[in-house]
């Protein structure tokens, strides 16, 4: 067998050649014995022509084969070009499709599990210390959409269209880390009154337009143009392909809220992209547009319900649940929410609408009424009629 440990790898690696073609790359093993076994399987795949072309490109190859025939054109780019920029640190950039085993990927999660992020930037104190900020471990969600949810895509394409065989079964569920179920929210009328009150007037209107409209929080950073007076509302395209038309319908507030921001980021020099922003006062008495950030404005609410003692959670995700179960609740039309929350199919939906307590007791005095009430009883135990 020709098997052997590179100085600098824990792997045992493999070199072979057959019928002209050299094979050679990671068993993705730690032992000789288990290398061996490796090495056979794909001997045997090698001489029953099992290993194609595609199956010999390199991650990295085929990574960027996916981006170009898919990934660039999904909605989400920015998000897939991130993710597989983080795979390709995890997994080496050189590895052929058909090593990538289960115990590669299974290392690839734990790789990505213990590399934290920080929210913030360091900064210097006032005693001219440097003071770090916080680390945060990934979330499990997290972890999956950078791994699981990165690389899956890119093997099936390999296998369904690619042509490539031979690939690696890896059971992509069983890999999955566990990720908490989502836990149902709604605010009470005080705590949407409480939580509005601890922002200024910007947080105050990306807060409303959250609690009423069920936006993602990523949606809030809406381009300028996609607010139209007739209506008046808010129109964009979205979906993986930007090819699923969505509009919002506003209500008279907002509307005149947002075109007056409109206004100004339009106005500005050079134009903002967004209609969040703060003033800022310059030298000499000129007021410029500063920009708040994605993460500056998720700062902002999330620190405002902690100071209005909103319970712990995802309370800005919330927002969306809160949205989707008050007009569900205010309609009973499920097309109405699914329109509102913008979801291609009803299965989604029914994620962000929920049963409440309230909804379940008005539910059983409602039979309860139904159950007593003259048309209901038996015709021998009705009333006759007087004459």
């Amino acid at each position: 067998m020709s098997v052997y440990k590179p100085a600098k790898s824990r792997f045992y690696q493999y070199d072979f050649v057959q019928k002209g073609r050299r094979f050679h790359g990671s068993t993705g093993q730690e032992t000789r014995r288990a290398a061996e076994a490796v090495e056979r399987r794909f001997r045997l795949d090698a001489a029953e022509g099992r290993l194609g072309e595609a199956a010999q490109l390199t991650l990295d190859q085929a990574a960027g084969k996916y981006w170009d025939e898919v990934g660039s054109r999904r909605g989400d780019a920015v998000d897939t070009e991130r993710r597989i920029a983080v795979l390709l640190t995890l997994i080496p950039k050189t590895m052929p499709l058909a090593h990538i085993t289960t115990a590669i990927v299974s290392e690839a999660i734990q790789r990505r599990r213990g590399q934290p992020f920080k929210k913030g930037k360091d900064r210097v104190g006032a005693d001219g210390k440097v003071i770090r900020a916080k680390e945060y471990a990934p979330s499990n969600a997290t972890v999956n959409r950078d791994v699981i949810e990165t690389l899956r895509p890119i093997m099936r394409r390999a296998a369904r269209i690619w042509g490539a065989k031979g690939l690696p079964e890896i059971p992509w569920g069983d890999l999955a880390l566990s990720v908490p179920r989502e836990t149902v929210r709604t605010y009470s009328r005080a705590e949407q009154d409480a939580w509005l009150a601890e922002n200024g007037p910007t947080a105050a209107l990306a807060l409303r337009l959250l609690l009423r409209y069920g936006l993602r929080f990523g949606e809030l950073f809406f381009h300028p143009d996609a607010y139209e007076d007739e209506g008046p509302r808010l129109a964009w395209m979205k979906g993986r392909k930007f090819d699923v038309p969505h509009t919002i319908p506003l209500l008279e507030e907002d509307a005149r809220e947002i075109a007056a921001r409109v206004a100004r980021a339009r106005a500005n020099k050079p134009p903002l992209e967004t209609i969040w922003y703060t003033e800022a006062l310059r030298p000499g008495g000129k007021v410029e547009l500063e920009p708040l950030t994605y993460y500056g404005l998720q700062a902002r609410l999330r620190s405002s319900a902690k100071r209005a003692k909103i319970k712990p959670g995802r309370v800005i995700h919330g927002a969306r649940h809160h949205a989707g179960t008050a007009i569900q609740r205010a309609t009973g039309n499920m097309k109405v929410t699914q329109r509102l929350l913008g979801h291609i199919s009803p299965a989604s939906t029914h994620r962000y609408v929920h049963a409440m307590d309230d909804d379940v007791r008005a539910g059983l005095e409602n039979v309860e009424q139904s159950r007593n009430s003259p048309e209901a009883l038996p015709a021998d135990q009705k009333k006759p009629k007087s004459a």
